[in-house]
């Protein structure tokens, strides 16, 4: 009889400790997410659109370009089809 309630502790104590855990993990979340919105509170929203605007902007310049044609021998492209 005594195993049963044994058991029947192990159980309960298991159950709360479960619980127990998910509060904590939901609590370290929620300190998480306080923290990380404090520290982007002054962060430029548009800056990494800017910086991918940047990027595409220089690209943008060398489209125009025309590549160095290949040594000779190393390819079968042929000027002469331009």
């Amino acid at each position: 009889m005594l195993e049963v309630f044994r058991f029947a502790l192990f159980a309960v104590r298991t159950f709360f400790g479960v619980i127990l855990l998910i509060l904590v993990l939901y609590a370290a979340l929620w300190v998480f997410v306080k923290v990380h919105s404090a520290a982007m509170a002054n962060v430029d929203p548009d800056a990494a659109l800017r910086r991918v605007m940047s990027y595409n902007a220089k690209a943008i310049r060398h489209e125009g370009k025309v590549a160095a044609d290949p040594p000779a021998g190393r390819s079968n492209y042929d000027p002469a089809r331009r």
